[in-house]
């Protein structure tokens, strides 16, 4: 679970939480009262938006590569499949 955390989740979702960061960073008080925000700074909030997809889709893109590489088995070994033993599920393995 600790792997996906951090091989999947986080860089996936920290690229957003930066994102809702730099937004309430940018918020200033005229904004609650219903103040519509300037040209410079929508444009500078689609500009960030913009950032966050394309840095989204690499973080995943390299996380999803990191998980890759980083486990399964050598080509050529034959894998047992998962079984039911006694109500317990048995995860796949090597078999020799």
């Amino acid at each position: 679970m600790l792997r996906a955390l951090l091989l999947v989740i986080l860089p996936i979702a920290l690229p957003a939480l930066l994102y809702i960061g730099y937004l309430k960073f940018l918020k200033r008080p005229a904004a609650d009262s219903g103040a519509k925000p300037t040209e410079a700074e929508e444009r500078a909030r689609q500009q960030a938006l913009l950032w966050v997809v394309l840095a989204t889709a690499v973080m995943a893109a390299a996380a999803f590569t990191a998980l890759r590489l980083s486990g399964g088995v050598a080509p050529g070994v034959k894998l047992e499949a998962p079984r039911l033993i006694d109500g317990k599920i048995v995860p796949s393995h090597p078999v020799e």
